[in-house]
C-alpha cells in the first residue's frame, strides 16, 4: 500500500504593525489511515544550551530525505551523537510576507509528497547480483571472488 500524511495547514491572520507584517505558517503531519508512513518527517537542528536562561532553542532545516527519516530520532536528539538533528510531526514559521508563506506552503507539500514516493520506491528492490563466497561448493563447479579478482 502507497504511504500517506494528511498535511494541515495552519496560518495566523495578518499582523499589521506598520512598518511590519508578521504572517505565521504551521504546518502539521499525521496518518490518519495507518497507511505506514512515518509523520515525523520535519527535520529540526537543536542549538547549543542558552548559557542566560538554560533554554535549548531549534531551528527548522528540511523536509526529511529517506536516509534522514532512518538516521535521526523522533521527538528530541540523541545526545551521544556530534550533531543533534531531530524529527517533528510539526513546523512553524513566520514570514514578512503572505506570497512567502504561500510559496513555502507549496514547496512543503511537494517536498513531502517526494519524500513519500521515494520510499515507495525503495521498497520495490530487485535482484542485480548473486555471487557466492568462501569455499567452492563440493558437489560441482562454483565461481567464487578468486574467480574475478587475482591472487596477491
Amino acid at each position: 500500500m502507497a504511504r500517506r500524511l494528511r498535511l494541515v495547514r495552519k496560518q495566523l491572520a495578518t499582523v499589521r504593525l506598520p512598518p511590519f507584517d508578521v504572517f505565521r505558517l504551521r504546518v502539521e503531519a499525521s496518518d490518519p489511515t495507518a497507511s505506514g508512513a512515518d509523520p515525523m518527517v520535519f527535520l529540526y537542528n537543536r542549538r547549543p544550551v542558552n548559557p542566560y536562561d538554560g533554554t535549548a532553542a531549534a531551528d527548522f532545516v528540511a523536509v526529511c530525505s529517506p536516509t534522514d527519516l532512518a538516521e535521526y530520532p523522533a521527538g528530541v536528539p540523541d545526545r551521544l551523537t556530534t550533531f543533534p538533528f531531530f524529527r517533528l510531526d510539526y513546523v512553524e514559521l513566520d514570514f514578512r510576507a503572505a506570497r512567502q508563506a504561500e510559496a513555502c506552503w507549496l514547496t512543503i507539500v511537494a517536498e513531502v509528497d517526494n519524500l513519500l514516493r521515494a520510499l515507495d520506491r525503495m521498497d520495490r528492490m530487485e535482484v542485480v547480483d548473486t555471487v557466492w563466497v568462501g569455499a567452492p561448493f563440493e558437489g560441482g563447479v562454483s565461481s567464487s571472488l578468486s574467480d574475478f579478482f587475482p591472487a596477491y
